[in-house]
């Protein structure tokens, strides 16, 4: 029986195996970002909505008076694609306004993943002080649980 051409086999195997390490070097590592503060307006981008509660609402009642507002600052949950951080803001003992300080920012999809699911989570923070996993944002919606109960536990509120 004769053999098929050995060498070859040798020559497309090596290639294959050479093509596919480039491809996965030439690849981002996800958490290789800094993490990109919310505040910073970039081009394009439209300015960070924090989510407040409305004026006579839950937050506005009796012994809420003049100056007792506070904001806290939970914090830094480090997540698979950078770092997330909340500030919230306490007034009479509950929660009137909530704002990621930090979102990840490891590429254009993360970036759009935290702007998509930010203003939802603080929306949650500041009706219920709790967050459910917003989908497609496990991991930002898991670092915001974890840097909003630093927040509330600094702030001392349930």
């Amino acid at each position: 029986m004769k053999r098929k051409h050995p060498l070859r086999r040798i020559v497309v195997g090596t290639a294959a195996t050479v093509s596919g390490v480039v491809l996965l070097l030439a690849l981002k590592q996800p958490g290789s970002g800094g993490g990109q503060a919310v505040a910073e307006n970039q081009p394009g981008q439209a300015p960070p909505v924090a989510a407040t509660a409305p004026p006579g609402g839950a937050g506005a009642g009796a012994g809420a008076g003049a100056g007792g507002a506070r904001t806290v600052t939970g914090d830094v949950a480090q997540t698979q694609y950078g770092p997330v951080q909340v500030s919230l803001t306490v007034n009479g003992g509950k929660i009137t306004g909530a704002q990621a300080v930090k979102t990840p920012d490891s590429g254009p999809r993360s970036d759009q993943i935290a702007k998509d699911s930010i203003p939802k989570l603080n929306q949650q923070a500041v009706s219920a002080a709790k967050v459910d996993t917003v989908s497609g944002a496990t991991y930002t919606s898991e670092g915001y649980a974890k840097s909003l109960q630093s927040a509330l536990d600094k702030a001392g509120t349930k």
